[in-house]
């Protein structure tokens, strides 16, 4: 199945019109594609910000070679698009499009979720890095389309967070923190926000700004196991002279969330992590066959695990930075694993390979 990108934020998934309301958004142009699902290209109504320094003028300003390539989404695959001054909204999921892969972003904890997890445990394993603080981070998350047991999901991820812990020194060597209040995470998700996200004005926060891509749209491209395989530039950045957060995909910036979407100050990030997490609710007692990544684990080669590819962090002063995520954290390692492999020798940037397929190995 076809891929999906979708905006999340707290634990709740939302993209908040201009108007505020839904009821209010007047869509100037309505697209269908292949798949099924309908775009709408809603008219923004309020001002809106700009980056003051965009993903792409952080590319452009780097020492670092940042490599870059068009995906497109399967509703503009024949080039045509949203107009100027619209944004794209995905209305309600293809009937057929339950374990699709999506992309979204996390922020903080002001939001109250969608849907209760309090029927699931989230199982984790990823690569991290502390040589913050951070302004953000740029990498490739893979796009694998796997099924996933009803009522859970799977995801691929990259993550900045920060805490309030005054004690807490960021730097090489550094454990992670105990707690991390604000975070944003942004990836691709295997639930087609069904269950656990919330679509469009549902939840607010995330200011979309960009026509080019429409949350939970799917992307072309199949990946195959030792062959082809394709992924999403996702990005996150700070812009410190408006005081927002900036998503970006393929290195078009999206969207924002301004500083007050947080319960608590989020001026900077402690703490980096990527990698994959999956919901378990352990119907009967026993763990399901939800997979972590491509499903294989983090042992076998990057032709057929999941890999986050040419992980870049932001520094403080907005640069793009090599920054080494050699040390790994799995919450359930008989299920899934993280496998930090180092920089990459053709391409710049970290390399972390994850995942794993889930089942009855996982009560052991």
């Amino acid at each position: 199945m076809a891929a999906k990108i979708m905006i999340r934020v707290g634990i709740a998934i939302m993209v908040l019109l201009a108007t505020g309301e839904e009821a209010r958004a007047v869509v100037r142009k309505t697209i269908q594609s292949d798949d099924g699902d309908m775009i709408d290209c809603v008219a923004v109504s309020l001002e809106i910000q700009q980056p003051g320094r965009s993903m792409k003028d952080m590319i452009a300003d780097s020492d670092i070679a940042v490599a870059t390539e068009e995906r497109p989404q399967s509703w503009r695959k024949d080039g045509g698009g949203c107009p100027s001054g619209t944004i794209p909204i995905r209305r309600s999921p293809a009937a057929n499009a339950m374990n699709t892969t999506e992309a979204f972003s996390i922020a903080g904890n002001g939001v109250p979720p969608p849907h209760d997890l309090s029927s699931g445990k989230v199982e984790k394993a990823v690569a991290y890095g502390t040589n913050g603080p951070y302004h953000g981070l740029r990498a490739e998350v893979p796009i694998w389309n796997v099924d996933v047991h009803p009522d859970e999901f799977s995801m691929s991820y990259v993550m900045v967070g920060y805490t309030l812990d005054t004690s807490y020194v960021p730097g090489a060597g550094a454990d992670a923190p105990t707690s991390l209040p604000n975070q944003i995470m942004a990836g691709l998700m295997n639930d087609s926000g069904v269950h656990y996200n919330c679509f469009n004005t549902e939840c607010g926060g995330f200011q979309l700004t960009s026509t080019k891509y429409a949350l939970g749209s799917r992307w072309v491209g199949h990946p195959q196991f030792g062959g082809k395989q394709y992924g999403v530039y996702i990005g996150i950045h700070r812009d410190n002279t408006k005081l927002i957060w900036w998503v970006s995909v393929q290195d078009v910036d999206i969207g924002y969330f301004r500083d007050t979407v947080f319960d608590t100050r989020f001026p900077e990030a402690s703490y980096v992590e990527m990698g994959g997490r999956v919901l378990n609710t352990r119907p009967g007692g026993h763990h399901t066959t939800t997979p972590m990544g491509s499903t294989m684990p983090a042992c076998a080669s990057s032709l057929y695990a999941a890999s986050i590819k040419e992980y870049l962090g932001v520094s403080a002063v907005g640069q793009l930075f090599l920054d080494d995520v050699g040390r790994s954290i799995a919450t359930v390692p008989s299920c899934y694993g993280a496998r930090p492999i180092g920089f990459g020798k053709y391409r710049s940037g970290y390399y972390t390979v994850y995942g794993g397929a889930g089942g009855i190995y996982c009560d052991h």
